[in-house]
Parts: C-alpha cells; sequence; structure tokens
C-alpha cells in the first residue's frame, strides 16, 4: 500500500486486520510514500519480492497485466456478488474485459470552491451541472475584483478531465489506446492556456502540489481534485468549502473522468484463494463504511457511500457527486500512462502557460511516445 507517514500504516493494518478477524489469513502491510510507490512495487513484482496482496490505481491498472491475475474467475468460483459495486469504479479496474482488481475507493474530479470569495467577488456559487458559460461569468467576477478563480494543473486527470468537459477532447480512446495527436484535445490545451492568458487561471507548475497548496492558501477561488481528498482538506483550510461539478462545455458525453483504487493479486501468489478471500473482505461493505467514516476514501461500494455523504457536512455534496457520477467516464489506464504524465509535466506546461500551441505541444508528445 502507498503510506503517508505511521499513523497512515496503522489506518491500513486495521483494514488488513479485518480479514484475519473475519477467520481469514493473517495480513500485514508494508508500502512506500505515493511518489516511490509504483516504481518499488513494479521492483518487487520483476524480482519475484511481491507480497499476494498489492494496491493498483485504475489509471495504471494496464501497466501491470503481466504481473497481476485477474479475478473474475475467482469471483465466479466462489458466487462472489460483483454487482453490489459501483459500476464506474468496476469497470475502473478491468483492462481488455478482465477484472484486475477490487476497488475500495472511487470518484469523479469535482472542483473544490472557497464559499467566502465567491461571495466576496459577487459570483454566483456555482451549482452542480453548471455550463462553461457560468464558469465563465463567475472569473469575470473574479478579475473585476482582481482576483484568480482558477488553479491550473497539468497532472493527468486532472488536465484530461478538465479538457473533456470543455469539448469532449481526449488522449486516451475509450478502449485504452493513445490517440496523442487528437486535435480537439489540442484544442483544449489552448482553451486553458487562454485562461492562463486572461488571468482567469495561476500558471501551471511542474509541483502538482502547488493547486491544492493555493487553494488553502486562499491564493485562488477553485482548484480541481478528488472525493478522496474532500474532507481532509475541508480540514485543513480556513475557509467553508463547496464543492461542484466541471463546466459542461462544448460536449454532449461526459464532462468529467473518474478513478479509483483498489486490491489485487500478485501472479507470484502461492496462496491466490486466500488472497481473494482477504481481498473480498478488505472491500466488505463494514470495512468501506468505516473508512467512509474516517473519511479516508468515497466508497467503491455502493451501498456504503451513503456513510462518506453523511460524515463530509458539506451543503450539497451528495447532489454534486451524484451529479458528477452520472456525467463521467472511467479515465482508462494504458502502459504508457505513466510516460504520458511525465510527457504532461514537462511539455504541458509550456502549452498551459503560453509558451506553445496545443498542436505543437501534443506533436512534441505523440513523438516522445512513438506516435
Amino acid at each position: 500500500m502507498w503510506i503517508a507517514g505511521s499513523s497512515d500504516k496503522a489506518a491500513w493494518q486495521q483494514v488488513a486486520n479485518s480479514v484475519s478477524a473475519q477467520g481469514g489469513p493473517k495480513v500485514t502491510i508494508q508500502g512506500a510514500p505515493f511518489n516511490d510507490y509504483f516504481t518499488k512495487l513494479r521492483t518487487q513484482l520483476s524480482t519475484g519480492s511481491a507480497p499476494c496482496v498489492v494496491s493498483i490505481q485504475s489509471l495504471r491498472a494496464a501497466n501491470y497485466t503481466d504481473v497481476l491475475r485477474p479475478i473474475d474467475s475467482y469471483a465466479k468460483k466462489g458466487g462472489f456478488d460483483l454487482s453490489a459495486f459501483d459500476t464506474t469504479a468496476l469497470n475502473g479496474m478491468k483492462v481488455d474485459g478482465k477484472l484486475y482488481a477490487l476497488p475500495y475507493d472511487t470518484g469523479p474530479m469535482l472542483l473544490f470552491y472557497n464559499k467566502d470569495l465567491f461571495k466576496q467577488v459577487g459570483a454566483e456559487e456555482p451549482k452542480p451541472g453548471w455550463k462553461l458559460a457560468d464558469f465563465t461569468a463567475a472569473a469575470a467576477k473574479f478579475k473585476a475584483a482582481g482576483k484568480t478563480m482558477f488553479a491550473s494543473s497539468v497532472a493527468d486527470m486532472n488536465l484530461e478531465s478538465m479538457i473533456l468537459g470543455y469539448n469532449g477532447g481526449r488522449v486516451i480512446k475509450a478502449d485504452g489506446t493513445l490517440d496523442p495527436s487528437n486535435p480537439t484535445f489540442a484544442k483544449g490545451l489552448d482553451w486553458l492556456s487562454s485562461l492562463v492568458k486572461n488571468g482567469t487561471a495561476t500558471q501551471a507548475s511542474a509541483d502538482n502540489d502547488t493547486p491544492s497548496n493555493n487553494f488553502v492558501s486562499k491564493k485562488v477561488g477553485m482548484y480541481l481534485d478528488g472525493p478522496w481528498s474532500l474532507l481532509s482538506q475541508k480540514d485543513k483550510v480556513k475557509f467553508p468549502i463547496g464543492v461542484t461539478t466541471i463546466p459542461a462545455g462544448h460536449t454532449s458525453g461526459p464532462s468529467t473522468f473518474s478513478a479509483g483504487s483498489g486490491f489485487g493479486i500478485s501472479k507470484q501468489c502461492a496462496y491466490p484463494d486466500q488472497a481473494f478471500k482477504a481481498i473480498t473482505t478488505m472491500t466488505s461493505q463494514k470495512v468501506l463504511t468505516t473508512l467512509a467514516r474516517q473519511g479516508r476514501a468515497f466508497p467503491g461500494r455502493t451501498a456504503a457511500q451513503q456513510t462518506w455523504y453523511d460524515n463530509a457536512h458539506i451543503d450539497g455534496v451528495e447532489s454534486v457527486l451524484k451529479t458528477a457520477q452520472k456525467a463521467s467516464a472511467p479515465l482508462p489506464g494504458n502502459k504508457q500512462s505513466d510516460q504520458l504524465q511525465q510527457l504532461f509535466s514537462q511539455y504541458g506546461i509550456q502549452a498551459v502557460n503560453g509558451q506553445q500551441s496545443g498542436a505543437e505541444t501534443m506533436k512534441s508528445i505523440a513523438g516522445q511516445l512513438g506516435q
């Protein structure tokens, strides 16, 4: 598991302890900080030292199909009810139609906003399902008050979700294949650049924590994040936090991407049946309800999601999330997803900050990807 510190490790060990408490095998947690986790995981999976149970993100599942077991047959053999999981969450864990993990959390990308700042500049608070015209009208209020509304980001899911909402452009097709030369996506980059140029948005940074930090320090009115961060951000900020959907622009399809994380089984595991029992317990309604109560994850099981809503204590959050889920599509993984993210950090900044056109940027990225 990716581990942020001793308290994080202790919390996830409690999840692991649920397995032996239900008569299953003893499960212990090992891990690394998130930024190092996937490098360490690949090393372990390649050198024969992998644990039976591994944590995986839906965005990266395609990178690990060579070392993870598909778990469809285990679910079928045990009569395990997969329909209890959020459909989007479950689909996100599939690669080429095969299921590689049971999701413990899920969620569409959302916009978090500072209610005080919106009130201060006289902008109407964004309602779920708001449109690009509403976003533009709010931005004008912020600009007139000398404030910056939006924090730019070149993190892959953030960047791709904003562009999907704007015009439907996507650099990864629904089937998971790369399409870096997509002209609609390039136009989306130009739109994000126009937001920086006209003062609506901050300049993009290679540090993916900068948008969140700018939001917490009241330098911007809103930024993009997932529901997995909402409750921790609520505790961190010194103002009332709001949440809304990504504004829908020139698209009739999904206007945001969703992703999640879950537990899979390594091919090296000598006890796959016991490992499957472990991951079913770790993603049970009881365990995910506890995680929801702690604010650690928006549950991958639909029956546990109400606890998260009840614990959030944020006006309208249930309506926002349900609206966003209906308007979302899983962001498919690709074996070059990690490389794509690195290229967005390298070249996407140039596009968003107006140093290069979207078409020129995506041509450079396509070349690096061998497209």
